[in-house]
């Protein structure tokens, strides 16, 4: 199949006008016309990404987090990225890279997430207003149908998206919640949004410090997932995307353990 009716099929799932406009997505390094018959899914077009899919003679390495950010001035074969581009190259492997798209729009990433843990119904939730419409919106909050300790939630969250260990910021641990966010990655700036719409409990990854002082002080907790953990669902999701062409094209997914460890 050509890469490029791939990428359509995807672009009409997470539209290209629901970017974010500091994003970078699409092709990122390849040729529309080739033919893809082997895809590998990735959080990151990291090294052990690339070195994976050259191992599988993989044809077409599909992204979460775009590898080229900004415009690139030159390619140094001595730097990380320059190597890495290096190696797509010679190896003949497209990268393509959905990221903003498919955080925000129906049926993408959070919604999947929200799907995970059991919640039908959720209205969405965005930073950008110019950007807010019925179909658009990287967050989204829900309220429970009956009200559930927070030590009991946070295990029910850690079973459901397979989470081992999350970090809990709250001024009072022992209360019950019903009004919930979810967004995925580094979500914690999005609590003074949540709470304009009553929420209780932001969860998301890769909280800072001062974001989790000031929900607290404002009477919001917040559950940081790890940025790796909130996002690992990517692949899946992706994968039943691709389920959906009903091609030939055999698809793997490629995971790695988070980059820290808790002791």
């Amino acid at each position: 199949m050509k890469l490029e009716k791939i990428t359509k099929y995807l672009e009409k799932k997470y539209p290209l006008k629901n970017v974010e406009d500091w994003d970078n997505v699409g092709l990122q390094i390849g040729d529309m016309s080739k033919d893809i018959k082997k895809i590998l899914v990735s959080l990151d077009c990291d090294m052990e990404a690339i070195e994976e899919g050259i191992a599988k003679n993989i044809d077409l390495i599909i992204t979460h987090h775009p590898m080229i950010f900004t415009s690139l001035k030159n390619i140094d074969y001595s730097t990380v990225l320059g190597e890495k581009i290096n190696k797509i190259i010679k190896n003949d492997i497209a990268v393509y890279t959905l990221h903003t798209n498919v955080d925000g729009s129906n049926g993408g990433l959070n919604d999947y997430i929200l799907k995970k843990i059991g919640i039908e119904s959720s209205k969405k939730m965005c930073l950008n207003d110019k950007k807010t419409n019925v179909e658009y919106g990287i967050g989204r909050y829900f309220s429970l149908k009956e009200e559930i300790s927070l030590e009991e939630y946070i295990g029910w969250i850690k079973d459901k998206l397979e989470i081992n260990k999350v970090i809990l910021y709250s001024k009072n641990k022992i209360f019950k919640v019903k009004k919930i966010a979810v967004v995925n990655g580094s979500g914690g700036n999005f609590w003074k949004k949540a709470k304009n719409y009553g929420v209780d409990l932001l969860i998301t990854g890769d909280v800072k410090y001062h974001e989790a002082e000031e929900a607290m002080e404002n009477g919001i907790s917040l559950i940081d997932l790890g940025h790796y953990s909130s996002e690992k669902l990517f692949m899946e999701l992706i994968e039943n995307d691709l389920k959906e062409l009903e091609s030939e094209i055999e698809i793997q997914k490629f995971y790695k353990e988070s980059e820290f460890e808790i002791y």
